[in-house]
C-alpha cells in the first residue's frame, strides 16, 4: 500500500474570517496545518498562545455536517494526549521578524497511516476543511499557513476519528451534568476549564468529574482534576513538560547559578487548562467505550467556580 502527500494550500497569507478548502478524494490518514508567523519586537517572541489564538476554528465538514470542530488550542492538546507528541515550534529565538512556525495534525485515527482507520473515499466537493482566522497580531507579525492532506492509496477502513466540541458554563459551584452525544465509539474525552492551578489557590472550574451511562457510574466513578491532568501529561513525549522553554548554556566559561527566586520554571503551559479521559490507555480497542446501547450518557462535573468549560468527546464512527 501506498500513502500520497500532497498541499492543499501553499503559504496562504490569512486575513481575518473564514476559508475553505476542498479536499482530495482518496481515504485520509491526517491533514497537517501549519502556521508561519515573525516575531514583533526583539526580546518578545511570539508565544505558542499567541500564535494558536488566532485559528479560532478548525472545521472538517462532509456535506455541511461536522466530523471535526475545535479551536486551535483544544487540537494542540489532543495531539499531545491522543498522538502522544507535544507540538514544537520551530525557530524558537527572540530576534525581531525571526521566523516562527508550528504544524497541527488533524487526525482521522488514532494512530496516523492506519489503513483500518482513517476517513474513508469521498466524491470531488464532498468533504472541506474550513477555517476561522481572527488575527490579534500580538507578539507576531504576518500570518501564513500551509494545509497538506495524507491520503491511504487503496486503504478500506472500518471507522475514522470525529471530535465535535461542546461548551459549558456552570450555573452554581457543585455537581452539573453536561449530557453527551451517544451511537459511537468513544476513544476518550477532551476537557479544558478556565480556571486551573497556577497561582497560589487549588480552584478548578472542573474540580471533580464522573461519567454515568443509563444512570450508573461507568468507567470514571471519581476522578480529580489534578490527577487526570497528570496522567495525561505522562503519557505525553517528554518535550511536553519542557515545552514552554529550554535553557542553553556555555559552559566553557565561569557560569553563576542566578537565585532561587530567579531560577529556571516550568509548567505544561501549553496544556495546563487541559485534561483527557482515556478509553484507548493502550492504543487498542480493549477499553472503547459503546455508546450505542445507551438511553443516555451524562458528564458530571463537579465545578469549583462557573466561569466557561469546553467537552470535545473524541469518537470513533464507523463508515
Amino acid at each position: 500500500m501506498d500513502y500520497f502527500r500532497s498541499v492543499v494550500a501553499q503559504d496562504i497569507t490569512e486575513a481575518d474570517g473564514v476559508k475553505t478548502y476542498n479536499l482530495e478524494v482518496r481515504p485520509t490518514s491526517h491533514l497537517v496545518y501549519t502556521i508561519k508567523c515573525l516575531n514583533d519586537g526583539a526580546n518578545t517572541m511570539a508565544t505558542v498562545a499567541q500564535i494558536l489564538g488566532a485559528l479560532e476554528k478548525v472545521e472538517i465538514l462532509r456535506f455541511g455536517k461536522s466530523i471535526w470542530s475545535i479551536n486551535a488550542v483544544d487540537l494542540l492538546a489532543l495531539n499531545c494526549f491522543l498522538l502522544g507528541h507535544h507540538p514544537w515550534q520551530g525557530n524558537v529565538i527572540n530576534t525581531d521578524g525571526a521566523t516562527r512556525f508550528l504544524s497541527l495534525i488533524i487526525p482521522f485515527g488514532r494512530r496516523l497511516y492506519d489503513p483500518n482507520e482513517c476517513f474513508p473515499a469521498t466524491q470531488s466537493g464532498e468533504l472541506v476543511a474550513q477555517f476561522t482566522i481572527d488575527i490579534a497580531d500580538t507578539g507576531y507579525d504576518g500570518y501564513i499557513t500551509q494545509l497538506e492532506q495524507v491520503e491511504l492509496i487503496g486503504a478500506a477502513p472500518k471507522r475514522y476519528l470525529k471530535g465535535v466540541t461542546m461548551a459549558y458554563t456552570p450555573s452554581a459551584t457543585g455537581d452539573g451534568d453536561v449530557t453527551l452525544p451517544r451511537g459511537n465509539f468513544y476513544t476518550g474525552i477532551l476537557l479544558w476549564g478556565t480556571t486551573v492551578p497556577v497561582t497560589t489557590a487549588w480552584t478548578t472550574t472542573i474540580d471533580k468529574v464522573k461519567l454515568l451511562a443509563n444512570g450508573a457510574e461507568r468507567y470514571i466513578g471519581n476522578a480529580n482534576w489534578e490527577s487526570l491532568h497528570g496522567e495525561g501529561i505522562n503519557k505525553s513525549s517528554p518535550s511536553l513538560q519542557y515545552a514552554p522553554h529550554i535553557h542553553l548554556e556555555n559552559t566553557a566559561t565561569a557560569y553563576t547559578q542566578s537565585a532561587d527566586t530567579a531560577a529556571g520554571e516550568n509548567s505544561s503551559a501549553n496544556t495546563e487548562n487541559h485534561c483527557y479521559i482515556d478509553f484507548s490507555p493502550n492504543g487498542d480497542d480493549t477499553f472503547l467505550f459503546d455508546t450505542a446501547p445507551l438511553t443516555g450518557l451524562v458528564l458530571r462535573i463537579s465545578a469549583g467556580d462557573t466561569n466557561a468549560c469546553r467537552i470535545t468527546p473524541v469518537e470513533l464512527e464507523k463508515v
